[in-house]
């Protein structure tokens, strides 16, 4: 009984073993115990996926994403509504630089507000991507 007790207790590290055992050595057996946050969302429904402006302009709101890489030799002339472009396009960043196959180290927070759109790792939150509204 006294095994089951002691066997709960995952997120206490002793500073003994902080000492003896590196940080990078405790990583892996660390992200397999720490439970994430809980987003900031709310649902949204097909087919339009509408968000009450509202909500966006007092507050922000948060999706789980995959990040599989930022593609900086996209052009500003690319034509969004275009569907074979966009297939083109990422057909070749497939074939040049997107892993295909995704792990839990690329889950990501889209943050979405009136003001910016946040793009942070999912596990730290350190930022990967800041773009102010007003420049998309």
């Amino acid at each position: 009984m006294e095994y089951e007790a002691k066997k709960g207790k995952k997120g206490f590290v002793s500073p003994i073993r902080r000492l003896v055992f590196p940080k990078a050595a405790r990583q892996a057996a660390f992200r397999s115990s720490v439970s994430r946050r809980p987003l900031h969302s709310m649902p949204l429904y097909p087919p339009d996926y509408l968000i009450d402006p509202h909500i966006l302009l007092c507050d922000y709101l948060e999706k789980e994403v995959k990040f599989l890489g930022h593609l900086t030799w996209v052009t500003s002339s690319l034509n969004p509504s275009s569907r074979d472009e966009l297939l083109q396009l990422l057909d070749t960043a497939r074939l040049k630089e997107l892993p295909l196959k995704t792990t839990p180290e690329q889950d990501s927070i889209l943050s979405l507000s009136a003001r910016c759109l946040l793009l942070t790792w999912r596990d730290n939150e350190e930022l990967i991507l800041r773009i102010p509204t007003h420049e998309i």
